[in-house]
């Protein structure tokens, strides 16, 4: 297994509702619908990880550590961060579209949780190393993903939540299906929520265990 500490809007937040239905997918529960996003926009690709921004990126727990250490540790830090609603807006990165934001904020959160979460990450594999490419990785990005296990944390940090694919050809299109699904929740505030996410098997989908706001390991250690 797998975990990985993510921002989500609110379970059964309007925004929630509408990447999901985006999507065709939604993190908190397990049912599959027919996604609204456009096949150009290649949903199938976010909606495995659900719709999230990355504090620390999925990682194997260290030996001696238990998915309940996790929690508990997961509990124990969101009793002491702010509460963040950024402005979210439609924006391409790179070969993607996402909801973007430079509140500071975003970036105060994922250095915590990078730094808080670390001493319960096992060590990079081979096969996990291989999967970085750290050979297309800048010294300084390589340098972070040996100490982090992840390259694009700390000052290397974007945000984002994630609407689709790698886009080509029809791009624009997809970028104004999106803005017409998202209507007024683009360029909104939206309050967001720290949240354990988990892959129960190899490049299976991620769903959430353990959500702020919510009991305690609602949904932990228990089979999908």
């Amino acid at each position: 297994m797998r975990y990985a500490v993510y921002l989500t809007p609110p379970d059964g937040s309007q925004l929630a509702e509408a990447a999901a239905s985006w999507l065709g997918r939604s993190p908190f529960f397990d049912a599959a619908m027919p996604p609204v996003a456009p096949p150009e926009a290649s949903a199938h690709v976010p909606a495995r990880y659900g719709f999230h921004a990355t504090l620390r990126a999925p990682f194997r727990l260290a030996d001696g550590v238990s998915e309940l250490d996790l929690v508990a540790a997961f509990r124990h830090h969101i009793a002491r961060v702010a509460p963040i609603v950024p402005v979210l807006t439609i924006a391409p990165l790179s070969r993607f579209l996402a909801f973007r934001s430079d509140d500071p904020a975003l970036g105060a959160a994922a250095r915590a949780a990078v730094e808080a979460f670390e001493p319960l990450r096992a060590p990079l594999t081979a096969a996990d190393l291989a999967r970085r490419q750290p050979e297309r990785l800048d010294p300084r990005e390589r340098e972070l993903l040996d100490t982090w296990g992840y390259p694009y944390v700390m000052e290397r940090f974007q945000f984002h939540m994630t609407l689709t694919g790698p886009l080509g050809i029809g791009a624009e299109a997809v970028a104004a299906a999106a803005r017409s699904h998202f209507g007024a929740l683009d360029k909104a505030a939206h309050p967001l929520v720290h949240a354990i996410y988990r892959e129960d098997t190899p490049g299976g989908a991620f769903r959430v265990i353990a959500a702020q706001g919510t009991a305690a390991n609602d949904n932990s250690d228990k089979t999908p």
